[in-house]
């Protein structure tokens, strides 16, 4: 049996007591405190049970003084339940349920879950360039044979240059343990507009190409090569992550120059070109090729010789002078270089070819005669000059061809 009360009642109030009333009853259900079939507690024993006596609800000694059957002393009715509580447990749970839920999918964006989906797993990855971590990046992707290159120092180096903003996931498409994604961004002042592969394995998606594969060919013959400062020139392929490449050598002498570099690679698995590379002589390369010029020169100049050939074996400065008094020639080397040319060898950068023309001053004495006086001079003598210089002489070499 349970208990309402009217608009204003109440145990203590002044409106109308507490009324009893009958639960509606329905065919064939069993009453609230009526025996049941086979429940021991309302006195009918269970299979294979003993009899139980019947025990009044609830069967608690003292609870009801005898004979009455309210809930308080003197058989009142109970006070009114507030249904406060449940509502605010009903509401905090349902707040623990949206806590579970945020954390959950924190944890999967954020943790051991961000390769859970394939454009998670690009996003991940773009967005791990774009802040120069790499180890995030590799985790997104499938492990190349070598990291040498795929390093936060040369990934920031790389944003530096050209940096990933504006990432978009524009469409994902599904296929069993494979999934293609296309995703938009900036790349520097380029816009970029790629699709990724990747396959699931376990629970995780990753891409199948995170990082750009370059063989590098012997044929290139730069010495030293190095990319971002890191020595490359025992490597056979090199992997880096998309984006510019600073290249260089660690021979001083040298610089090396990408004609490509304006079309860097945008991503791993749309890159199909190769970057083309030339070897310069670097500042420092340039001026060792002119002191060695230089000093050449110099010693060239001390002939006293019309024909320096004569006294100094290897120059080639000489003026037709037929009557010139022998060992009376001053001559002066020529000091601007700027009209020679440098080629780098082919087959051993170290040997510089140098080529060009080269005013020679040279100043004699003739020979006196019976019908003229010797006289003083000077006559000027545009000589090509063609040779090698040695860098790798210490210090460098130039030899006349």
């Amino acid at each position: 049996m349970s208990y309402s009360h009217g608009p204003g009642s109440g145990p203590t109030g002044g409106g109308p007591e507490w009324q009893p009333y009958s639960e509606p009853t329905v065919a064939g259900q069993p009453q609230f405190g009526q025996p049941q079939p086979g429940n021991p507690q309302y006195g009918q024993p269970g299979p294979g049970e003993a009899y139980q006596p019947y025990q009044p609800y609830p069967p608690q000694p003292g609870q009801w003084p005898a004979g009455q059957g309210g809930f308080g002393p003197g058989g009142g009715p109970p006070p009114p339940r507030s249904r406060k509580p449940l509502i605010i447990g009903a509401v905090a749970g349902a707040a623990l349920i949206v806590v579970a839920l945020v954390v959950t999918l924190v944890v999967t964006l954020a943790g051991g879950g961000t390769a859970g989906n394939p454009d998670a797993a690009v996003k991940t990855y773009l967005q791990a360039l774009s802040d120069g971590n790499a180890q995030k990046a590799l985790d997104v992707m499938k492990a190349p044979p070598s990291d040498l290159l795929l390093t936060d120092d040369i990934l920031k180096k790389q944003q530096e240059i050209a940096k990933i903003t504006d990432i978009k996931i524009v469409d994902t498409t599904k296929a069993g343990d494979m999934a293609t994604v296309q995703a938009t961004y900036k790349f520097g002042d380029r816009n970029a507009d790629e699709t990724f592969i990747l396959h699931k394995t376990g629970d995780s998606w990753r891409l199948d190409d995170g990082a750009v594969g370059l063989e590098l060919s012997p044929s290139m013959d730069i010495p030293e090569l190095t990319a971002f400062g890191v020595a490359v020139d025992k490597e056979a392929k090199i992997y880096y992550f998309p984006g510019p490449m600073e290249w260089g050598s660690a021979d001083k002498n040298f610089s090396v120059v990408d004609t490509k570099a304006k079309d860097f690679p945008m991503s791993a698995q749309a890159y199909f070109g190769a970057s083309q590379l030339t070897t310069e002589l670097s500042g420092t390369g340039r001026n060792a090729v002119q002191s060695a010029i230089t000093a050449y020169l110099d010693n060239c100049a001390l002939s006293k010789q019309a024909d320096a050939s004569a006294d100094k074996p290897g120059c080639g400065q000489n003026v037709y002078a037929y009557n010139a008094e022998p060992g009376s020639a001053t001559w002066t080397a020529p000091t601007d270089l700027s009209k020679l040319e440098y080629r780098i060898g082919y087959d051993n950068p170290e040997e510089v070819s140098v080529s060009g023309q080269l005013p020679w001053s040279v100043t004699y004495r003739t020979t006196a005669t019976s019908y003229r006086p010797a006289e003083n001079k000077t006559e000027q003598d545009n000589e090509f000059l063609y040779g090698k210089v040695d860098l790798s002489a210490d210090p460098p070499t130039f030899t006349s061809d």
